[in-house]
C-alpha cells in the first residue's frame, strides 16, 4: 500500500459507508469484468461466468445505494439491514433465474402475466426495490446525521 501523505488523507476522510460501499463497487465490477474476460478469451462464456455476473451485479447495485446513503460516519442500522435485505434478494433473484431449466417454452405457466423467469427477476430485482427503498429512506431520514453535526 503506498503510504504517500494523499493516500493517506484519503483514507483518514473517507467515510466507513462509502469505503465499504466503493469495495462493493470494485468487486462488482471485478466480478463483472473477469466473467466477460473469460467469455472473450474462450469464445463462450464458463459455467461460473453467470454466476459471477449475478454476484457483480448484486454488489455493483448494493454498492452504488452504500455510497449514496453514507453519512459522516457510517450507515444508520435499518438502511444497512434493508441494503444487506437487498443484496439477498437481488442474488436469489439472480440465482433463481439461472437455476431454473433452460429453454422455458412460450406456452409454459405465467407469474403476475409473466414467464416465471422474467418474472422473477423483473419484480425480484426492479420492482421490490423500487417500492421498498424510498419508504426505508424516507423512515429513517430525520435520524440520519448530516455531515455538518446537524440532523437532517
Amino acid at each position: 500500500m503506498n503510504d504517500s501523505p494523499l493516500f493517506a488523507t484519503v483514507r483518514a476522510e473517507t467515510p466507513m459507508g462509502t469505503r465499504v460501499g466503493l469495495t462493493l463497487l470494485l468487486v462488482g465490477a471485478s466480478a463483472i469484468g473477469v466473467a466477460y474476460a473469460a467469455a472473450i478469451v474462450q469464445g463462450q462464456a464458463p459455467a461460473w461466468a453467470p454466476w459471477c455476473l449475478a454476484i457483480g451485479s448484486a454488489a455493483t447495485t448494493v454498492g452504488l445505494f452504500v455510497i449514496g446513503a453514507a453519512t459522516r460516519r457510517a450507515l444508520s442500522r435499518p438502511v444497512a439491514i434493508f441494503l444487506t435485505g437487498l443484496f439477498a434478494l437481488l442474488l436469489a433473484s439472480f440465482g433463481a433465474a439461472l437455476e431454473m431449466a433452460p429453454g422455458e417454452a412460450s406456452g409454459g405457466p405465467l407469474l403476475f402475466g409473466l414467464p416465471v423467469r422474467l418474472a422473477i427477476v423483473f419484480y425480484g430485482v426492479g420492482v421490490v426495490p423500487l417500492v421498498v427503498l424510498p419508504v426505508v429512506f424516507g423512515l429513517t431520514f430525520g435520524r440520519t446525521p448530516r455531515a455538518d453535526g446537524g440532523s437532517s
